[in-house]
This record gives C-alpha cells, sequence and structure tokens, in this order.
C-alpha cells in the first residue's frame, strides 16, 4: 500500500486551523497502519507541540503511483504552481473550509484538469455547500474532533467569554464585540459589570480553563466550515450566544445555544441579558440548555474521526492509478 503525503509547504510560524488538523490527520492516519508523513521544507510549524506529530514533518518526499498528495484548500504560491502538475499519485484537497477555497475561483473543470480525484472536508454543511457551489461530487467527510479532555465543563462563574476574531472593526462602527458589549450596557445597565475575557491573545490550555469556568460564551463565527471554538465552548458547559457562521448549521439548534444572524445585533444582545439573568439565578432551563450543547459536542469525537479518516484514505489508497506518461 502506498502512503499518505500532506503537502504543507508553509513558513514554520504559521499555524492555522487546517495545518493543525493536518497533523492531527497524519498522527490518527499512522496510528491506523496508514504510513503518513508531512511535507514542510521549513520544519514543523514552532507552535506544534506535539512531539510525535512534529516527527511526521519532513523536508523532501518522492511520490510514487500508489501514494497520495494531499493539497490544502489555499491553492497560492508553490500550491498552485504544482497543483496542475501531472504526478504519478493521486491527488486529493484537504478543504478545511470552503469560503478560502472560493476565494481562488476553481472550478470543477479546473479539478478535473488537475487530476483531483476527491475533496475531503470537516462537515455536512461543506461537503454540500462545495457540490453546490462548485459541482464537484466525489467529497468526504472527516468530522472536527472536540477535545473534551482538555475541553470540559469546571466550577462556573458569572463571567463571559468572548471569540470574536473574524468580526474586525470596519468604517466609522466598533468592531462586533465591542458594539455588543456596548449595546448590552446601554439596554441592560445592571449587567454593565458582568466580568468579561475576550479569548484571542490567550493559548489553547488557557483558552479551556477560561471556558471552563465560565458561564457564558459569545461565538461570532464569521464564514466557517464547522465553527470549533462554538463547539468547544459548548464543550465546556457554556451556554452559547451568537452566531453559527453557516458552518455551524451542522450542530446549531433552539436546545443547545442562542443562534442569531449577525444583522440581528439587538436580537443577539437580549439573548446575552437573558442568559447572564438565567445563569445567575441558576434556571433549569440553563442547566438543559448546558446538557444539550455537552451533548452535541461529544457527537464530535476521535473515534468518529478515525473511523471516517481510515475509510477516505482507504478508498484512494485502494484506487487505481491509470498509467501517466511523463
Amino acid at each position: 500500500m502506498g502512503r499518505v503525503v500532506f503537502l504543507n509547504a508553509f513558513a514554520k510560524d504559521i499555524f492555522t486551523g487546517g495545518i493543525k488538523t493536518t497533523y492531527r490527520h497524519a498522527a490518527l492516519l499512522n496510528e491506523e497502519g496508514i504510513e503518513t508523513v508531512v511535507l514542510q521544507p521549513s520544519g514543523p510549524p514552532d507552535l506544534l507541540k506535539d512531539p510525535v506529530q512534529r516527527a511526521l514533518a519532513c523536508k523532501d518526499v518522492t511520490l510514487h503511483a500508489h501514494d497520495v498528495a494531499v493539497y490544502p484548500e489555499t491553492l497560492n504560491g508553490w500550491f498552485k504552481e504544482t497543483v496542475s502538475l501531472n504526478w504519478p499519485c493521486t491527488k486529493i484537497i484537504f478543504c478545511q473550509n470552503p469560503f478560502y477555497f472560493y476565494s481562488y475561483n476553481v472550478t470543477a473543470s479546473d479539478l478535473k484538469s488537475w487530476g483531483i480525484k476527491s475533496i475531503i472536508v470537516p462537515s455536512k454543511w461543506a461537503e454540500q455547500s462545495i457540490q453546490s457551489v462548485i459541482g464537484f461530487d466525489d467529497v468526504k467527510v472527516v468530522p472536527a474532533v472536540v477535545d473534551t479532555a482538555l475541553f470540559y465543563p469546571r466550577p462556573k462563574k458569572l463571567q463571559i467569554v468572548s471569540a470574536s476574531w473574524k468580526w474586525n472593526d470596519h468604517k466609522y462602527i466598533s468592531s462586533y464585540e465591542t458594539l455588543i458589549k456596548n449595546c448590552l450596557k446601554l439596554k441592560y445597565p445592571h449587567l454593565a459589570e458582568v466580568p468579561w475575557v475576550n479569548l484571542s491573545s490567550y493559548t489553547e490550555n488557557q483558552v479551556a480553563e477560561l471556558m471552563g469556568e465560565s458561564a457564558i460564551c459569545l461565538a461570532l463565527g464569521r464564514s466557517e466550515s464547522l465553527g470549533l471554538t462554538a463547539l468547544e465552548a459548548m464543550a465546556s458547559g457554556c451556554v452559547t450566544v451568537g452566531f453559527h457562521g453557516e458552518g455551524g448549521l451542522d450542530f446549531a439548534t433552539p436546545q443547545n445555544g442562542f443562534w442569531h444572524s449577525p444583522e440581528d445585533i439587538e436580537g443577539l444582545v437580549g439573548s446575552l441579558a437573558l442568559a447572564i439573568e438565567g445563569q445567575a439565578r441558576q434556571l433549569e432551563v440553563f442547566k438543559k440548555i448546558q446538557d444539550s450543547a455537552i451533548s452535541t459536542a461529544r457527537r464530535y469525537n476521535e473515534t468518529l474521526a478515525r473511523r471516517a479518516l481510515k475509510e477516505s484514505y482507504q478508498d484512494l489508497l485502494n484506487r487505481k492509478r491509470p498509467l501517466v506518461t511523463l
């Protein structure tokens, strides 16, 4: 059987969600008996700390007919230059986020001419979106993993944590987080002193601790393929208020959180006030919301991801590659 080779030719100081998932998938595939490496000539990312995952990085590789080469969806630079080459192996794309993919205006005809056989995505919403927008049918879902050994409920205090880095300031108007915070103080001044912590400057372990101890999370997803931050908050026992970011339609329901459109700022502020007051009074309905949220997050577990990874890549490795004349 051939190998899986993730093409991750990024600078080592870059560590996105897609890169993090790439190394996690590579490690899981090796554990499932499928030889896998990550091509990253600059070396493993500086912020990747797991020694097992770091050891999977290699500086060069020779691709053979039975191998599977995995491109990211960010088809620029070296990736753009090489994706159309007639390599002897099977080529696929791991699309962490379809919205990035659409930015490169790639068509189904392009994918066919480049020899792309399949696209792997982290959610059913992403699968359906790519099939609908691009018209490419061979899309496989490998669900994201919520690390419940890291993200779990801790003793709670009345505090809001916020994840809003995709909604920056725009002309003459504050960032969404500032706007929501100000509207909350203006409309509900008696709630103005509730502690509020923005998560953007914290490490993953610190984020997990803050989510675990906070009663409420303001999760402002935008152009998401799934919305892992909201799911991690839900796993941590937060009452989650915010935007599903489209990809979150895979899991967002009225039973597990308060989900709004970005155009419904006042409605969101009302839900935030309701969550603060409900948590302060420890109302039973909010315990039910927390329980439903935790149950939802547990669906995104390593067991299901392993199974989907193994099935997807074994299928690709077993496909016969037509003889290529170079």
